[in-house]
């Protein structure tokens, strides 16, 4: 349960990094809506991550959830600003926020994943 709060406290703070870069460049204009999305969406991935139980590296565990959730507001960026680059641009970028979320929350907080924390459980016990 810790390890979730931590997890999606960490998707918030990345969600204002990602509201933050988008209004002060002019990618999108500001709209209250556009900013409880990016949010909501980096909130949504930080729990996603913290609930995650794949047995993979902490690393790969961040990349591929980031780019999973991610992958949704890169859709509204494709819907609301139609084909270019940033929806793609952006979709390489969720790896890099689940990463960041995934390394504070396992590395920097040492909150592991369940299920790696299992496996290694077990592993002992034989």
């Amino acid at each position: 349960m810790k390890r979730i709060a931590i997890a999606t406290l960490f998707g918030v703070g990345a969600g204002v990094i990602c509201g933050t870069l988008l209004f002060t460049f002019g990618i999108m204009k500001f709209s209250v809506v556009t900013l409880v999305f990016v949010l909501l969406n980096r909130a949504v991935m930080g729990f996603a991550i913290g609930i995650s139980r794949l047995t993979v590296h902490w690393a790969w565990n961040g990349i591929a959830v980031g780019l999973v959730v991610g992958s949704i507001f890169s859709y509204f960026l494709f819907m609301s600003l139609g084909a270019g680059a940033l929806p793609v641009i952006n979709f390489l970028v969720n790896g890099l926020f689940g990463l960041i979320v995934e390394f504070f929350t396992t590395v920097v907080c040492k909150q592991r994943a369940v299920a790696i924390a299992q496996t290694k459980e077990r592993a002992l016990a034989i």
